[in-house]
């Protein structure tokens, strides 16, 4: 069978088993496509075929790797080409349809009564929508292979290993939630004994991290590349350019609206989604420009108030952001060098190079709209010219 063939019979198998359009695109089809465009008009689908492709893009066979070390982007990666490999041998691709998902199936109970207590505090905790759906899948798929009638040790553990083939990152997530909400059910004597010895700890030092950034003359051959490449050129080059000059997070870029825009004043102003705090930054002529060039040339005139828009004229997405800043350093001619290269990484240069040329920590934490300056300050682990100053003479051999 053709790649083209096999991945269009693969998309239209998993919406007939009502998997949704967006999980069908973020989770195989925007994989499937890089691979469609690298391979030959009539080339034949073969594992070869792929794994070729995976070495040429990513620098090595992530298929061949075990999915439980892999890094969230690269076990996504991972998945959707696994998930083709699955198509093409049995027609069928396992996992979860939205008709069989545990989250649609009832609760005992005692049990969901507790989940809804549960929810209710993480309500009045202000957790935002997206951490409460979170909470909630995770909690009700647990609640449902594991009710808390029979709770003991030996069923946590055990549930501990059906989860262990997911990536590092989801699993983390889930042994998160999950230790919040027995935490939750001793406080709240839906349980008596104390399970949190269980979790494996999670704790690390803070701000230990070194953040991936790239020099100005790096940014300048990206944003030359998103320039003249690829369609919604005018679109890609104003998000990436409000990206690497304003160090916004690609979920503020999606909500940005028309009227955060202050044309009279040169203002562009958002509210934060992750801290809702206010960031105002003044517009520059380069940054007015491609704003101006975008939405006057490229942008549907469908009266969304969003400013940037998919082609159909529906919302932009984040990962669709990230997705598309993550494939343009591939291919601009950037030496990645092991270092991450997705729209983050643009916020973290930002911030790197403004202490480069002698920005103040404090201005940096302005600029990026931290709550916390401490925040901030793993960005001075990259100001090399700074760190060479702490450096200490080695002593001579006697």
């Amino acid at each position: 069978m053709k790649v083209k063939q096999l991945s269009e019979e693969a998309a239209n198998w998993l919406a007939k088993n009502q998997y949704t359009k967006s999980t069908i695109y973020i989770n195989y089809v925007r994989f499937w496509n890089g691979l469609v465009k690298s391979s030959a008009k009539d080339a034949d689908f073969t594992k070869r075929v792929i794994a070729d492709y995976i070495i040429g893009k990513y620098g090595r066979d992530i298929l061949n790797g075990s999915p439980q070390t892999l890094p969230v982007k690269e076990y996504r990666v991972y998945r959707a080409f696994k998930a083709l490999e699955e198509f093409h041998d049995s027609g069928t691709i396992s996992g979860t349809s939205m008709t069989g998902s545990t989250v649609r199936k009832g609760l005992p109970t005692y049990e969901n009564s507790v989940l809804e207590s549960f929810m209710h505090h993480l309500e009045n905790l202000g957790y935002s929508s997206k951490s409460k759906r979170t909470s909630y899948a995770i909690v009700h798929h647990y609640l449902l292979c594991c009710p808390l009638s029979s709770i003991n040790s030996e069923q946590i553990v055990e549930h501990f290993n059906t989860i262990a083939a997911c990536s590092k990152q989801t699993v983390k997530s889930k042994l998160k939630v999950l230790k919040r909400f027995l935490a939750y059910c001793l406080e709240t004597n839906f349980i008596t004994e104390d399970y949190s010895r269980l979790f494996p700890s999670a704790k690390k030092r803070r701000y230990t991290e070194i953040p991936s950034v790239y020099t100005p003359t790096e940014i300048a051959v990206l944003l030359d590349y998103l320039k003249g490449n690829n369609q919604n050129r005018k679109r890609n080059y104003a998000l990436a350019l409000l990206t690497a000059v304003y160090g916004f997070r690609s979920g503020d870029i999606v909500n940005m609206l028309l009227s955060d825009i202050d044309w009279d004043s040169g203002i562009i102003r958002i509210v934060q989604s992750k801290t809702k705090s206010v960031v105002e930054h003044s517009l520059f002529p380069h940054t007015d420009h491609a704003l101006t060039s975008y939405l006057l040339e490229e942008r549907p005139d469908n009266g969304s108030p969003y400013v940037f828009l998919k082609q159909s004229g529906d919302q932009l997405i984040s990962t669709s952001v990230s997705s598309m800043i993550f494939n343009a350093f591939i291919n601009c001619g950037i030496s990645i060098n092991g270092r991450k290269h997705g729209s983050h990484s643009l916020r973290h240069s930002l911030a790197s190079n403004m202490l480069t040329s002698d920005s103040g920590i404090l201005e940096v934490s302005k600029a990026l709209g931290h709550e916390s300056v401490d925040t901030t300050k793993i960005y001075a682990k990259v100001d090399i010219s700074r760190l060479r100053l702490c450096g200490l003479e080695v002593p001579a051999n006697e």
